[in-house]
């Protein structure tokens, strides 16, 4: 009778059962640089790094919660896996807890992957094996036409880190209208960088669209603050428009704008240098990560224009490849020439199997200045089941 009870009472049981779905991904790639430092043979550099995540989601009545671990590496980097066993780089990716009190309305609080206009302003850096995630609480509403949301992240909680430190903390919100592959949005980015003395607020318009063959996308910001004594008025456009013709193997080209604002003179108590945020930089201004880091944008306050022409194809159902020509100046002269550089990149992702893709890539920097010209390499296989 008691086994008959519970076989009888097991369905009931699975029905109120909270749903569990298991992930995991292991992701190794091997890159080759000449040092990305135009000056050849001083850097070269091969190496072996592997992004590794394992976790899952519970689900039960409209509340889920997200558990992701992840270890990234270089391989070699510990040496002697018998003495280093330590895990060093061993991290929480996701930690997070959702509830949804409403069809269109989703609350999310703890540490999550935020992303803002296809990663522009604010974005998951998925290309960096460690990824992008934030510690943070967030609103989502998803109508038939209408959406907005809205975050607040703690970046650097200075009592818990050092208590002779001042916090920071990041706010955004965008909302508009989006129906398919149309969408019109105001964005607003707030950021409150206690021991740097600075707030600065990024404010703009981003749209895209399609009809047919065709589709483009425009957006505008405009950055205002203050950091220290100096005063924050930076801004940026951009613009892409593609036609993809019907034809078997799915081309694509793009033609492609970006103006971020830059700064001519970085003594005065003014900033015109525009700051791309949060953003997955690694997505926009080229692939060798050279353009916005190393000679332009953040990194001496020139500003960067990025004029580019991007061709793609989908030969078959498994298989894509892409080329981009990059053509990147300067904003603001800083008493040089505005050329900064051409840039080729090359790459194409094949898919194995229902979880599993391999993609190989390269690209090249050929610098205006006086540099010698850097070259990039790569290869990986991405399992996710």
């Amino acid at each position: 009778m008691l086994i008959a009870a519970l076989a009888l009472s097991a369905p009931l049981f699975a029905a109120d059962a909270p749903e569990f779905t298991p992930e995991a991904q292991i992701r190794p790639r091997i890159e080759w640089s000449t040092g990305r430092d135009g000056v050849s043979g001083s850097g070269d550099s091969l190496m072996i790094s592997q992004r590794s995540r394992l976790g899952g989601s519970l689900s039960f009545e409209g509340i889920s919660a997200r558990l992701v671990l992840q270890d990234i590496r270089a391989w070699g980097t510990e040496g002697n896996t018998l003495t280093d066993f330590n895990a060093d780089n061993l991290d929480v990716h996701v930690a997070s807890l959702a509830w949804k009190p409403a069809d269109d309305l989703t609350i999310t609080v703890g540490r999550q992957e935020i992303t803002f206009n296809e990663h522009r302003l604010i974005g998951n850096v998925n290309w960096a094996q460690q990824a992008r995630a934030f510690d943070a609480a967030r609103v989502q509403y998803t109508g038939d036409t209408l959406f907005a949301e809205a975050f607040g992240s703690m970046l650097y909680e200075g009592d818990q880190v050092d208590t002779q430190t001042l916090d920071s903390t990041l706010w955004a919100g965008r909302g508009g209208f989006r129906s398919g592959a149309n969408e019109a949005n105001l964005t607003a980015v707030y950021e409150h960088m206690g021991e740097a003395d600075m707030d600065r607020a990024t404010i703009g318009v981003y749209a895209k669209g399609a009809t047919g063959i065709l589709s483009g996308r425009v957006e505008g910001y405009g950055q205002f603050g203050s950091a220290g004594d100096a005063s924050i008025g930076a801004w940026m456009v951009g613009v892409s428009g593609t036609v993809a013709p019907d034809a078997s193997f799915k081309p694509k080209i793009t033609l492609w704008y970006d103006h971020l604002s830059g700064d001519s003179d970085m003594a005065d108590d003014k900033v015109a240098a525009f700051n791309t945020l949060y953003a997955t930089n690694h997505k926009f201004y080229g692939q060798i990560d050279m353009a916005n880091f190393g000679v332009a944008g953040a990194s001496d306050g020139r500003g960067l224009q990025d004029i580019a022409l991007k061709l793609a194809a989908a030969p078959s159902d498994k298989v894509t490849a892409n080329l981009d020509a990059h053509a990147f100046l300067a904003s603001a002269n800083q008493g040089g020439d505005t050329s900064i550089a051409q840039e080729v990149d090359l790459w194409s992702n094949v898919k194995i199997t229902k979880g599993l893709g391999f993609g190989v890539g390269a690209a090249a920097w050929l610098p205006s200045y006086s540099a010698d010209a850097d070259f990039w390499a790569w290869s990986q296989l991405n399992a996710r089941l």
